[in-house]
């Protein structure tokens, strides 16, 4: 199964990209602590400058994402590794929603499965 790997150097639409082309039911959005968007056109590494003042990896230097690892532990790994809150959302009737316990706990393959099963809408950056 190939990975997506995601780094500071990268910028958010392009992680975002990559993501959806892997999980075509799920996207993942980049938060401030006080839960505004952040710039799509910046990097993870900016971003965490932005929302924290500096940026300096808090945990591991890449994250490597698989279809095997779960909604939320993905959405904890991310923040652990780049210091920044994550959020999977899916897009359903037009409206996006956080996965919350409905999905958190399946792996980013089953979710996928089970929303695009549900009838949730693809999401394309």
């Amino acid at each position: 199964m190939s990975e997506i790997v995601v780094n500071g150097r990268i910028k958010i639409k392009t992680f975002q990209a990559e993501f959806c082309k892997k999980y075509p039911y799920l996207v993942p959005t980049l938060r401030m602590e006080d839960g505004s968007g952040i710039n799509h056109e910046l990097t993870i590494a900016s971003a965490r400058s932005q929302a924290k003042g500096s940026y300096s990896p808090s945990g591991e230097a890449e994250l490597s994402v698989n279809g095997n690892l779960t909604v939320g532990g993905f959405e904890k790994r991310f923040k652990e590794a780049f210091g920044i809150d994550c959020e999977i959302l899916y897009r359903l009737s037009g409206k996006h929603y956080k996965t919350k316990d409905d999905y958190d706990a399946l792996s980013l393959s089953a979710a996928n499965k089970k929303l695009e099963d549900r009838g949730a809408e693809k999401i394309e950056i």
